[in-house]
């Protein structure tokens, strides 16, 4: 009994080992369909041949916003003016606080990409299918997605160079 025990445990580790190394554990993203700030329809998985970079990120009442989200942002917005073309960029926040005004935060910091609140329609079923990455994050997420819509990466902040590595891999993926 210990035999098949130990025998069944070590085909679980050696599964577990080569879907991770060999393999690769690229799961699925959830689809998000959902409409943006300005009332326009998004749906994730229309966007079948390009990669994508989901940021979450928290508002609070009044519109403050985490100083590390700030500077994400403004890399963000520095990058999607040269991959625009090759790359969806998508923001989700939840911004609950009517004194949030989604609009004028994404003028001010220049975000003219997909720009969802998934507190809009009260379900909050985006930050729901994505909450296994969420919950291993902090403000502000990032999710990198390939154009298979498999998630490739997530990271907290992190600099403009670790952000090009991880746009530099996403695209590379395209080519594969």
């Amino acid at each position: 009994m210990k035999n098949k025990f130990f025998l069944l445990f070590l085909i679980g580790l050696i599964y577990v080992f080569l879907s991770t190394t060999i393999f690769g554990d690229k799961k699925l993203a959830p689809d998000i369909i959902a409409k943006d700030i300005y009332g326009n329809d998004f749906q994730l998985y229309k966007y079948k041949e390009k990669p994508k970079i989901l940021q979450f990120m928290k508002v609070y009442c009044g519109g403050s916003i985490a100083p590390n989200t700030v500077k994400q942002l403004k890399q963000l917005t520095k990058l999607y003016k040269i991959y625009k073309d090759k790359i969806i960029f998508v923001t989700i926040t939840l911004a609950s606080c009517p004194t949030s005004d989604l609009k004028i935060i994404a003028d001010e910091l220049g975000i003219k990409w997909t720009f969802i609140n998934d507190f809009s329609d009260y379900k909050l079923d985006i930050i729901k299918a994505y909450a296994e990455y969420l919950k291993k994050l902090s403000d502000p997420a990032l999710i990198f997605i390939n154009k298979k819509n498999q998630v490739l990466f997530t990271s907290n902040y992190c600099s403009e160079e670790e952000l090009l590595k991880y746009i530099n891999s996403i695209l590379e993926t395209i080519e594969k």
